[in-house]
């Protein structure tokens, strides 16, 4: 127990002394060296094991992940092919419905717009039953004051005519040096206005002026056009034409009177590309609910009846029967 004692205070002697110390110190880790690397073995060992329980649990994780994700690419592809159909439908309503039956000739519920085959026919109708371009051209001038009052610059925004036909408008907005362009869904009827050194494109409006850029017309007229519409596209065909409109333009939309019990009976059918007679409030609300201002109705073209015609007739019957048969609606910008 003594020579344990004395062999402790040699040590603390020599390790007081620097030399020895220093070099007393180097050798006592020396011989505890290998302790200590056992000791950082053990340590690494429970490291190594504690990694392969995480290895073990992320992959487990991953396998669940991978579910997961396989789930929800499942479920993105349902998804998207929800989102493909719902996009076929929605550009089936923003297009004319019928273009694939009309090429083919084949479907009943054609638009009789569509089929071309027929466009030399609808020509002759229109010189039959419309009236001659010179009677048009003289009612079509009541609307000029329209133009003529308008603060837009017709030359830097031109009048856009949908369904311009024989060009008849177009002709006197030419003579009074108003700048305009026609559209019409028939070839045939652009060719003839163009003959007549008119600006005429072939195109359905709604196509057209989807295409537009906002602001790039002073007017939007259209001459018997909307009764030959579904109402549904009509009402894309006024928010488009909106769009398209300076500020301070307008549209300008004429077509049969309803009200008017001949017109609504017998002679709206005459056109068999005609679909449904409008009441002229339809037509104005229509218009306001795609942004219009100032909508104004204005009923036209009444029957010149003599006295003797209408004498003892309540004041509603003959309205009815010899009132306005055409009406025009205008709106705003």
């Amino acid at each position: 127990m003594a020579g344990m004692a004395n062999q402790k205070g040699l040590r603390e002697k020599a390790a007081s002394v620097p030399v020895l110390g220093y070099f007393g110190r180097v050798f006592s880790n020396i011989i505890n060296l290998p302790k200590r690397n056992a000791a950082i073995l053990e340590d690494l060992s429970s490291l190594q094991q504690a990694g392969v329980a995480a290895q073990e649990g992320s992959k487990k994780q991953l396998e669940q992940a991978e579910a997961l994700y396989s789930d929800i690419n499942t479920q993105l592809a349902a998804i998207q092919l929800n989102q493909d159909n719902l996009k076929q439908q929605i550009a089936l309503l923003g297009e004319i419905p019928v273009q694939a039956a009309v090429s083919s000739g084949n479907s009943s519920d054609a638009l009789f717009a569509d089929d071309h085959v027929l466009d030399r026919f609808y020509i002759d109708f229109e010189d039959k039953f419309r009236g001659s371009e010179q009677l048009i051209s003289k009612r079509l001038e009541e609307y000029l004051p329209l133009f003529k009052n308008s603060p837009v610059d017709f030359e830097k925004k031109p009048v856009l005519d949908i369904g311009s036909g024989r060009g008849e408008f177009q002709q006197l907005l030419k003579k009074h040096k108003l700048n305009s362009l026609g559209l019409d869904i028939n070839h045939d009827m652009v060719k003839r206005a163009k003959t007549k050194g008119l600006k005429a494109v072939q195109g359905d409006a709604l196509s057209f002026l989807q295409k537009a850029k906002p602001q790039s017309y002073g007017a939007i007229t259209g001459f018997h056009i909307v009764e030959h519409i579904p109402f549904n596209l009509l009402l894309r065909i006024f928010d488009n034409a909106h769009r398209a409109l300076a500020r301070d333009g307008f549209v300008l939309f004429e077509t049969p009177n309803p009200e008017n019990i001949i017109v609504a009976s017998a002679g709206f059918y005459t056109d068999p590309s005609h679909l449904n007679p409008l009441p002229p409030d339809l037509l104005a609300f229509a218009l306001e609910t795609c942004g219009f201002r100032n909508v104004e109705l204005r009923r036209i073209h009444p029957v010149e009846a003599g006295e003797a015609e209408v004498a003892g007739l309540p004041a509603e019957v003959a309205t009815r029967f010899y009132g306005p048969r055409d009406y025009a609606v205008v709106g705003y910008k």
